[in-house]
């Protein structure tokens, strides 16, 4: 009951807010069909101008509408029909099966209709396409290039400060190595300043 209500009231609602669609397209496009006649004999006025645009702007709204009013009922009709009939959906789903299915091959001029012909003819097709390897005059002996791996251990090995200092040396004077702008000329004069912790307590001193 609920439902019924519910479309009651939206019918109403469309018939005070929209109106008989088809009836107001029929007369846009009259109105738009004697403006146009007119303009082949006179120029428009201002006004009749108007009105023919906004006459073709409105036949455009209102076939928009018209086709989504079109799409929507038979989507309706297809889901009440088939809901009510299995019948339909058996008939679509067979339809699609055999509008799938691949009823016969032409392979060197002669027609495969089995079904394990079909799938030789499919095999034979693409695996034509993809090719075979080809066997190799000569090979490369992989254990011959082979070397003997490289002791890495002294990367585990803690940086001294000898190496900061020659790493710091090479920077740029005028870049900045990191986003703290600070600059390779800067490390290099600073580079003497150290601090000495003693008890929590900081100490620069000059070493």
């Amino acid at each position: 009951m609920k439902l019924k209500r519910l479309t009651k009231a939206l019918q109403s609602w469309s018939q005070k807010q929209v109106g008989h669609v088809k009836t107001q397209l029929g007369l846009a496009r009259e109105i738009l069909h004697r403006l146009e006649i007119a303009q082949d004999s006179r120029a428009l006025t201002p006004e009749e101008d108007w009105l023919r645009c906004e006459s073709k702007r409105y036949c455009l709204v209102l076939s928009s509408l018209e086709r989504t009013v079109a799409r929507l009922r038979s989507r309706i009709r297809f889901l009440k029909d088939g809901d009510a009939n299995t019948a339909l959906f058996h008939s679509q789903a067979r339809f699609r099966k055999r509008k799938n299915f691949i009823s016969k091959l032409i392979q060197n001029g002669e027609v495969v209709t089995s079904q394990e012909d079909k799938h030789a003819a499919f095999f034979e097709y693409f695996d034509g396409l993809i090719g075979t390897p080809l066997v190799r005059a000569s090979t490369l002996d992989l254990d011959f290039f082979h070397r003997e791996g490289i002791d890495l251990s002294a990367l585990d090995a803690p940086i001294t400060e000898d190496e900061v200092w020659l790493t710091i040396k090479n920077l740029p004077a005028d870049r900045a190595p990191g986003p703290d702008g600070y600059t390779g000329r800067f490390y290099k004069s600073s580079w003497q300043i150290k601090v000495r912790f003693d008890g929590g307590n900081t100490h620069p001193t000059t070493g």
